[in-house]
């Protein structure tokens, strides 16, 4: 193989730097593009290599990372940043057992590299060795308290391991060193530590929702034995009286598991979801005409679009307040208009945030609601949601009409 000239090599060489300056800028197309010229002039190059790998991760191209990574790992076995970041895209790529192969030989040669602790205990948990995952959450956040995700993490486990005390204390750590404020909050709320939020971090809801995509239904009907959405199209459907409206709205339609039960309800269907992972599922049942990922308040408050029915299944869960929601769907019903919904129904508080993260609405609370933005009760029915940990949820199944005669345009 020919080498390089001199030229050849200053060329890479500013190529690669702005590369890394683009990188830090966020414009990971174009740092991609000056590393593969750079990688052409000069072939080989390790730290080429290994930037390949970071911006082609944070493009969302894990299998392209893994190629440069791979290439990366021929030329240097014991490269420390290309082990975790072949480690990195392993994980996204599914290849769990293979990534914590190579965590548990980095962490070997380099027992002190906090970030590769935090990494080997998200793979543990994906490999559902959660017991395990602990001790390496631990350890992360005993070499580097600075490190707020691993303490986020830590705090997450040891709330879904029933050690509440400890995870306050993980949460608190985490929000002391520069974790994200809201969802520190929220999580620390859950566990009665401090106000709860009017509603659950987007960020939250849609990376809950993102992950748990592929599972989502299975785990809903044969774990949780789900029955929300079905009550829901029931009383749209004894709502509208045989009538089919000419649209209608699926607010936090998820992957789409109302659709097949509200598509007889109109002529047109549109579907709604935070999480892009979930709209893509729902995309593929065909059941809408119109899907739209978007925040449910902001959506309501400034579409153009006027529904003759609005149902939400299982959503109120994670929005918590309901005011805006409410005044929203006011705004989008035609005269005569139908909302339907569930809620997990409170003991009495108007609003409450469960050690579970869900919120429970008052009944009550939700009559007096209706009644402040013109909505007229039609049905109302109280029955078991869903199971968690074995136990029924129950919960509260309203419709509600919009004043008015409803109008089949």
């Amino acid at each position: 193989m020919t080498e390089p000239t001199a030229d050849a090599f200053a060329q890479a060489k500013t190529l690669f730097l702005d590369a890394v300056a683009l990188t830090e800028a966020g414009r990971h197309a174009e740092a991609e593009s000056r590393l593969q010229a750079a990688a052409a002039l000069v072939p080989g190059r390790p730290s080429t290599l290994l930037n390949l790998g970071v911006v082609r991760l944070r493009l969302g191209r894990p299998a392209d990372a893994l190629q440069a990574l791979d290439a990366l790992a021929a030329l240097e076995p014991g490269h420390p940043a290309g082990r975790f970041q072949r480690a990195l895209a392993l994980n996204q790529l599914g290849r769990h057992a293979e990534a914590l192969a190579l965590l548990d030989a980095l962490l070997a040669e380099h027992p002190g590299t906090a970030a590769a602790h935090q990494l080997r205990g998200q793979t543990l948990q994906a490999l559902e060795r959660h017991a395990e995952a602990l001790p390496a959450y631990e350890r992360a956040v005993a070499l580097d308290p600075g490190l707020a995700e691993a303490g986020l993490l830590l705090g997450q486990l040891l709330r879904d391991l029933q050690r509440p005390a400890a995870a306050r204390a993980a949460f608190e750590q985490a929000l002391a060193a520069g974790a994200d404020a809201a969802l520190c909050r929220y999580f620390l709320a859950g566990l009665g530590a401090g106000e709860a939020p009017a509603t659950a971090p987007q960020a939250y809801v849609r990376g809950l929702f993102d992950s748990y995509a592929d599972d989502f239904e299975p785990h809903l009907l044969t774990v949780l034995r789900y029955r929300a959405h079905e009550a829901v199209a029931q009383a749209a459907a004894a709502a509208l009286a045989g009538t089919p409206v000419a649209a209608a709205l699926d607010l936090g339609c998820g992957t789409g598991l109302c659709g097949p039960l509200l598509r007889p309800l109109a002529r047109s269907l549109h579907g709604l979801d935070l999480s892009p992972t979930m709209l893509e599922q729902a995309r593929a049942r065909g059941a809408y005409d119109q899907l739209v990922q978007a925040d449910l308040a902001a959506y309501l408050h400034e579409t153009p679009e006027r529904y003759g029915l609005v149902a939400a299944a299982d959503v109120f869960i994670y929005v918590g307040a309901l005011d805006a929601v409410f005044a929203g769907v006011r705004r989008v019903l035609q005269p005569g208009g139908v909302f339907a919904f569930s809620v997990e129904l409170s003991d009495g508080e108007d609003l409450l945030l469960r050690p579970s993260l869900r919120y429970a609405h008052g009944a009550a609370h939700l009559r007096a609601l209706a009644a402040r933005h013109g909505l007229q009760p039609v049905h109302e029915q109280m029955l078991t949601l869903r199971e968690d940990q074995r136990q029924p949820i129950q919960g509260l199944v309203l419709c509600l009409r919009a004043p008015g005669l409803a109008s089949d345009a």
